[in-house]
């Protein structure tokens, strides 16, 4: 019975580490944004929150049946929805016969059944007062759907993935499960008082001007995986319509110099660090202009656009060709100064990349802060590390 119980755990740790690098980039963006950064306490949460119900889930499907033909051609007693409340009560009266003391209730399968459902969702009730702030009536409200969609995914087989239902649908598992999740909302209440605030405001105030490495990383992070996205939908457009399927290089030079190029010059920022309200600005504070962000983006992304290079090149002979030596040498400085250089530079040294000392720009946040009127604007500060 155990291993039944266990099975959806082991299975949710399991899946956990790539739902993590899934959501990593959109958790990060919502965060800086609300917070100023992505780790501490509240993302540590949040992560347990996300792993509750990736669990929790699992636990009303899985076990699933190998043979489902044959399991629904063998089986139907999920077949007829159970509906009558309080139904749990009389099946423990039947299992127990009178004795009722803890050394027998402990064997009775159907007490572990009961148990579990209260327990299921006592952690969503926690989280959404502790984490979210949701009052009492709309909390429980919400464990009532998510309890109702678990039964109705058991009732329709997965959503008709499987031919019959392989699960029972009870009233009475609503009725526990809710019943739980107050009880974790009722806990998180003297619970929330000993562990740490879950403030962001607070966070916001204290971290949002800081230009950390990790928050350097996201928005490149944010970038690659935007202008990848780009540039997939644009080249599949263009085949879509009767454009060639090869030569696709002018394609991906001019989306790269609006990404990276174009849209800084005009906005501050590449989307990427938009999203985590970050701009480059030159050293002595003034908008970074074409020549410095091509400056700086030609020699943070060397290693890519010469790999390029070396790509396209048909028929590699230096002897008959001595400047195709040119590309393996910027290759080897390239590498020196963006993966060499820069990480000392900025994990360990807090000092300006070679791409930044080169064309005279920086890193910048921004933070939205109050003005004398009392409306909200967009106020610029520079990371003093």
């Amino acid at each position: 019975m155990f291993e039944t119980f266990l099975l959806p755990v082991t299975t949710a740790l399991s899946m956990f580490p790539l739902i993590v690098l899934i959501v990593m980039l959109p958790v990060a963006v919502v965060s800086y944004r609300r917070r100023g950064r992505a780790g501490g306490w509240t993302t540590l949460v949040f992560y347990a929150f996300l792993f509750y119900l990736l669990a929790a889930a699992l636990q009303t499907v899985i076990p699933l049946p190998s043979d489902p033909a044959g399991y629904c051609a063998a089986n139907n007693y999920a077949s007829t929805p159970q509906l009558r409340p309080f139904y749990f009560v009389q099946v423990l009266r039947e299992r127990a016969q009178g004795d009722w003391s803890p050394g027998a209730l402990i064997h009775y399968g159907s007490v572990w059944s009961t148990a579990l459902n209260v327990a299921l969702l006592a952690p969503l009730g926690f989280f959404l007062r502790y984490l979210a702030g949701v009052r009492f009536v709309a909390a429980t409200a919400l464990a009532f759907g998510v309890s109702l969609l678990f039964e109705l995914t058991q009732l329709t087989g997965l959503w008709f993935v499987y031919p019959c239902a392989y699960r029972l649908f009870s009233v009475d598992d609503i009725m526990l499960n809710t019943v739980g999740a107050v009880l974790g909302w009722l806990v998180a209440g003297p619970l929330g008082r000993v562990l740490p605030p879950v403030e962001p405001e607070r966070e916001r105030r204290r971290y949002a001007t800081k230009v950390t490495v990790s928050r350097r990383l996201f928005a490149l992070l944010a970038d690659a995986v935007g202008f990848v996205v780009l540039t997939g939908l644009v080249v599949g457009l263009v085949v879509l319509f009767g454009g060639p399927a090869e030569g696709r290089g002018p394609i991906i030079a001019v989306l790269a110099a609006v990404w990276f190029l174009l849209v800084p010059v005009l906005t501050g920022a590449t989307v990427g660090k938009r999203a985590m309200l970050l701009k480059v600005e030159r050293t002595n504070g003034r908008r970074a202009g074409p020549v410095s962000l091509l400056v700086r983006n030609g020699i943070l992304f060397s290693p890519l656009w010469l790999l390029w290079l070396a790509l396209s090149v048909d028929d590699w002979d230096v002897f008959a060709d001595p400047g195709q030596l040119l590309i393996p040498l910027g290759m080897l400085v390239s590498l020196f100064l963006v993966g060499i250089w820069t990480p000392l530079a900025v994990f360990f040294g807090k000092e300006a990349a070679p791409h930044e000392r080169l064309s005279r720009t920086r890193n910048v946040a921004i933070v939205a802060g109050p003005d004398p009127s009392g409306t909200t604007t967009t106020v610029t500060k520079v990371n003093a590390s």
